[in-house]
């Protein structure tokens, strides 16, 4: 039976002849050479694969699949205020010892970043704990994967989750477990009752910063930890006890910048 590259005329299309051989450069593909009345144009397919996996950086193992996916799920869930998402360190005009010192550790945390040391920035409104936090995400997120959410936001996150069929709570969580790194922003803004502590709120905080036990966790606050102990009742010294694990805790003292 003839084959079909037999029963073509490659004549008509101004090709003369083809050749294979391996290929010497990956040692593994084969080059085809296509004789034109134009000349010869030699390709391994293995090798040109190999290139665009590279140009456009696409996932060569499972684990590079998961990662992206991580990136993609942490991108999508971040919510990021509009007056400070662009925010970089060298912005960042620091007036005080303190707000010096969160800088320099802010800085130091970037360059080290190993996915496991924490930060917690604490102290009055309006003294750049979130533009610290931002411009940390803002450094890192090119290479590692980085959710950022007030935890009003986060409980809003999950809120909606019980209505949607495109994501659910678990998603969330999972995204919060699984990213290098998880800011939580402005943690006890979340409005809750008196005497009403121990209560929902309380359990989602818990369960996103208990799984970050050993990984990479900042997170920013008005309060102090016997305040955020007392808000969260019950969870409130397991919350405060994960945030602290492994974590730089520094008091920002400075004028609300928002006034001036």
């Amino acid at each position: 039976m003839q084959s079909i590259k037999d029963s073509i005329d490659l004549k008509r299309f101004g090709i003369q002849k083809t050749k294979t051989k391996k290929c010497t450069v990956c040692n593994y593909g084969t080059v085809i050479t296509v004789v034109t009345d134009d000349g010869e144009l030699s390709k391994c397919r293995y090798c040109e694969d190999k290139k665009l996996i590279e140009e456009y950086n696409i996932p060569k193992t499972k684990e590079e699949k998961e990662r992206i996916l991580t990136k993609n799920r942490a991108r999508y869930f971040s919510d990021i205020p509009a007056d400070i998402k662009s925010a970089k360190l060298n912005d960042y005009k620091a007036g005080t010892d303190e707000q010096k010192l969160a800088k320099d550790t802010a800085i130091d945390f970037i360059v080290n970043f190993n996915g496991e040391k924490s930060l917690v920035l604490s102290g009055d409104p309006g003294i750049g704990k979130s533009h610290i936090a931002v411009a940390i995400a803002n450094a890192l997120k090119k290479e590692y994967s980085v959710m950022f959410l007030k935890s009003t936001n986060l409980l809003d996150l999950i809120k909606e989750s019980y209505n949607r069929t495109d994501y659910s709570e678990s998603d969330i969580l999972n995204v919060c477990a699984d990213v290098d790194l998880l800011i939580l922003d402005d943690l006890g803004a979340e409005y809750s009752k008196p005497g009403d502590s121990e209560s929902w709120a309380s359990d989602i905080i818990y369960k996103a910063i208990d799984s970050r036990l050993g990984k990479s966790l900042i997170v920013t606050t008005n309060y102090n930890e016997s305040a955020l102990e007392q808000k969260y009742g019950y969870n409130g010294k397991r919350i405060t006890s994960r945030m602290s694990d492994n974590a730089t805790k520094i008091r920002v003292v400075g004028k609300d910048m928002r006034r001036e």
